[in-house]
This record gives structure tokens, sequence and C-alpha cells, in this order.
């Protein structure tokens, strides 16, 4: 095993790490994008979600061009299906134990690099990274709680994105990759007013360290 997969072989662990108490670390995921990766949304057209994702993208986009760096995420295309329920919610549960299950033969017909699962039931929204370079961000139903709450499925969708480039969790409840084992919780970006919650300033030093001004496709 070369040290890429070693490193790609704990994404999904890292997902989740210790940090001291009281500190907001940026952590990575073990893995970098050496190509522009294109997203493919699997849901229907008139899903308000699959604008957010536009958005997300857009942010994340603009967010690496101001910190100077040459990486940016692909286009966006939207694709008629879904994924099956009962995948969805194990995916879900076995990315919150800290392990990454087996390439799902479901995706593999599917075109994308990273592939957005605008999906209709109720779970923990994850995202997760395999060896074969392939993602997969999925996304509960809108009609669940907390996304039933302004702002909240804006920021949730950004932040498995977030995952999906190579960022893992910090501590700190104002920010937007905040998660487990933090206690903060999706539902803490609510807001009348609509906004991305910002990164910390280590996030953006790593994401400068994995794509920097120098990146290119391989």
């Amino acid at each position: 095993m070369n040290r890429r997969d070693a490193l790609q072989g704990i994404a999904t662990a890292l997902v989740t790490p210790c940090w001291p108490a009281g500190r907001a670390l940026a952590a990575g995921l073990g893995f970098a994008w050496d190509r522009v990766p294109t997203i493919a949304v699997l849901g229907a057209a008139d899903d308000p979600r699959l604008m957010l994702v536009r958005d997300a993208v857009t942010f994340w986009n603009q967010t690496l061009g101001e910190l100077g760096s040459a990486f940016r995420m692909g286009a966006v295309a939207q694709q008629e299906g879904s994924l099956p329920d009962d995948l969805i919610v194990a995916l879900s549960e076995s990315t919150l134990k800290g392990m990454r299950p087996p390439f799902p033969e479901q995706l593999s017909s599917i075109p994308g690099d990273i592939v957005v699962a605008l999906s209709d039931a109720d779970f923990i929204s994850f995202s997760t990274h395999w060896p074969n370079g392939r993602g997969l961000v999925a996304i509960k139903s809108i009609h669940s709680y907390p996304l039933t709450l302004p702002n909240v499925a804006r920021n949730v969708i950004a932040h498995e994105l977030g995952h999906a480039i190579g960022l893992a969790h910090n501590s700190d409840p104002t920010m937007l990759m905040c998660g487990r084992p933090a206690p903060c919780r999706p539902m803490a970006f609510q807001s009348a007013t609509e906004h991305y919650f910002p990164l910390i300033g280590d996030e953006k030093a790593l994401l400068l360290q994995l794509y920097p001004a120098s990146w290119h496709t391989r």
C-alpha cells in the first residue's frame, strides 16, 4: 500500500478527531484532489437544495480564489434519480462510527467525481471519500429538522462539501466546519439572514497547503 492509499484509508476516521478542551483546530481528511472534481447532483430539477449546492460550490471556489489557491471545484450537473434510502442510512451510520464503507456499486454508473445525493430520507447528512477517487455527499430530506430552519440547509450543504475537498471538523460552534465530537449541531446555523458561517484561520491555511497557487491537474 502506498502512502496516498494509506492516508485515504484513514480519511473517514479523521472526520471526528479529538482536540484538547477549548481549542478549535483544523484537521484534514488525508486526501486532496489532483484534478478538478465534477459534481453530479442526484435529485429533482425543482428541488430547492439544488440551488444551494450550486451556491455552496460558488462559495468554496470564491474562498479558494481569495486564498490564492489554483484549485477549483468543477461543474455541477443535475441528474434525475436517487440512491436507495436504506443504502444512504447505512452509509450515514457507518460514517458516524468512523468507518469507511465499501464503495457502493450503485455509484459506479453515476457520472461525477463527487455525487451529491439529495435524499428524501431522514438521517444525519454526511460526506465520504473512497480510494478510487470518488466522493459522496448525502443531504437529508429538506422537510426534516433542522433543515427546516432558515439558513441551516445552506450551511449543512457547504459544510459537507468542505469535507468533500478535504476538511475535517473543528470544535468552534461559530464556524462552518464545527462538528462531532464537539457538541455543535446544525441547528446552530439558524439565522434570519442568509449567510455562510466562516472558516477558522487554520482551515484556510490547510486549504492552501492542500491546494497551493501552484496546484494543477495531474
